[in-house]
């Protein structure tokens, strides 16, 4: 005769295997849900997963810049292009502002665009190549802008300083990218004439108004001057 507890036994045993069968079910749709999304990721988010996988399956943490590191990257980028400026031939046609919490880099048109033109003039690249290096360093995003006078566009490929503020932004971005940086920090944008550096009222702060400004958010504000 059976007892009582064989019995208990024998028909709890019964329903183990649902248990591990669910176990199963639920590892097996989590790894064909992550097929599926591996399928609509991007090359570069591929590669980032695969390098967490392997760290993962190796027991090692993924490396994480720290932010120490980060901001002697933004202090050495800061003295580099001072340097640059400071020596070279963009000290006459460069303007570096380093406040708080920015790096503010003014170039001045004439050097670097004709008079309703986006093409960078090219004599102008050697010089602005001479800022990609310590922008490239830079941790942070780089925000790139350009800006007109309130003259008006007369002839030419652009209809109005919008169009032709916002293209000598990307010029100058598609430079930078062609000198290798990271097109996924760069911002473009354009603000015509409505965001003067100074007053129209004369040529020479019209000339002034004429520029590109290549902005970096700071990561450390306490960085001395």
């Amino acid at each position: 005769m059976t007892s009582r507890f064989e019995r208990r036994r024998s028909g709890g045993s019964s329903t183990l295997w649902l248990v591990i069968f669910s176990d199963m079910s639920t590892n097996l749709m989590m790894f064909f849900l992550m097929l599926f999304a591996m399928t609509r990721m991007s090359a570069s988010d591929k590669d980032m997963l695969a390098e967490a996988m392997k760290e993962a399956m190796l027991n090692k943490p993924p490396e994480v810049k720290s932010s120490e590191g980060r901001v002697q990257s933004e202090q050495a980028a800061i003295t580099e292009l001072k340097d640059v400026i400071a020596y070279g031939r963009l000290k006459e046609y460069a303007k570096l502002d380093i406040k708080d919490d920015k790096v503010k880099l003014t170039l001045e048109m004439p050097f670097f665009f004709e008079s309703g033109s986006a093409s960078i003039h090219p004599e102008a690249k050697a010089s602005l190549e001479s800022l990609v290096g310590p922008i490239k360093r830079f941790p942070t995003a780089v925000i790139v802008e350009g800006h007109t006078d309130n003259a008006p566009v007369s002839g030419g490929r652009y209809d109005s300083n919008w169009e032709l503020s916002v293209a000598r932004a990307v010029s100058v971005i598609d430079f930078m990218i062609s000198k290798e940086v990271p097109p996924e920090k760069l911002i473009a944008g354009g603000y015509g004439e409505y965001h003067p550096a100074f007053p129209n009222d004369s040529p020479e702060n019209m000339a002034l108004n004429r520029r590109i400004e290549i902005t970096l958010p700071r990561q450390d504000p306490g960085y001395a001057r």
